[in-house]
């Protein structure tokens, strides 16, 4: 498969980019404006509230703690059994916590390329490309640190990540991207830059991209894509290898994709290839 690269396009970017005008990163405030949050154990609307001097979320019933100006909306099944932010290793009953032990190890094995390595900022700038058409507002599935990933969309956009973890004091949702704590046709845009090989079940998650995106609304993805040599076995951070094939087919019932990108390994491997899928709902 023969597959461009964009070498000289691609320096220019990495010179240029940081610091152009970006989308707008909402507030929690924002996102409570908007009616945006609901509880991930109900679905009903999240308000906030003063219980004892602390600050919470809340629908009456259910309860989220907010930590460094973010809120944890995990289910309450799983952070009833958390220490230190996370569940303790051990054999459950239950599916969910299994399921997010699961991905409790996985993550703990991630090893990110630093964001001006060479193959990280191709992917900026391909990714960047890409998305340029996008607006109204982001949902970003994955988002690592916000003030980095808003660089990648225009200032037509209002930006909202949403990681598993904290991070370290920016604001994000916490929570998964399986059980998105967002309201129903709340977002104009999903994206999974270069997260939709770390979710399980992904097509948990894109069922949830297509609730919360409004008719009409897109969904972005970004991912590797695999030739050969696509086996797990040595893989301690991902849960999938995708093949082409996979993600078209994942889209296939609620979306109409109408951008596909393919380009060469940023690190010049040639079992697998960097590509980007851009989907409607329809």
């Amino acid at each position: 498969m023969s597959l461009p690269n964009l070498v000289e396009d691609e320096n220019q970017f990495i010179s240029e980019f940081m610091g152009q005008p970006s989308a707008r990163l909402l507030s929690l405030n924002d996102c409570l404006e908007r009616k945006l949050l609901i509880s991930p154990d109900s679905g009903d609307s999240l308000y906030c509230a003063d219980i004892k001097g602390k600050q919470i979320l809340t629908t009456g019933q259910d309860n989220y703690e907010i930590s460094s100006g973010s809120p944890i909306l995990y289910p309450n099944e799983i952070t009833s059994s958390w220490i230190n932010g996370g569940l303790p290793f051990a054999c459950y009953e239950s599916a969910l916590k299994q399921y997010v032990l699961l991905s409790q190890i996985k993550q703990s094995g991630e090893i990110n390329a630093p964001l001006n390595s060479e193959p990280a900022r191709k992917h900026q700038w391909r990714y960047k490309e890409f998305c340029k058409s996008l607006s109204g507002l982001i949902l970003d599935v994955g988002s690592d640190k916000p003030s980095h990933s808003i660089q990648f969309l225009s200032e037509e956009c209002d930006y909202l990540g949403l990681d598993p973890y904290a991070g370290s004091g920016e604001f994000r949702i916490v929570g998964l991207g399986e059980i998105l704590p967002l309201a129903n046709e709340s977002v104009d845009v999903v994206t999974f830059n270069t997260s939709l090989d770390h979710i399980l079940d992904y097509h948990s998650a894109i069922d949830e991209a297509f609730r919360v995106l409004r008719l009409g609304g897109k969904i972005v993805i970004a991912t590797y894509a695999w030739l050969e040599r696509a086996t797990l076995l040595k893989d301690s951070v991902h849960f999938h290898h995708f093949r082409e094939w996979e993600i078209l087919g994942a889209l296939g019932n609620g979306f109409d994709v109408i951008d596909i990108m393919r380009y060469q390994d940023p690190k010049y491997a040639t079992h697998r290839y960097g590509l980007y899928v851009m989907g409607v709902k329809l």
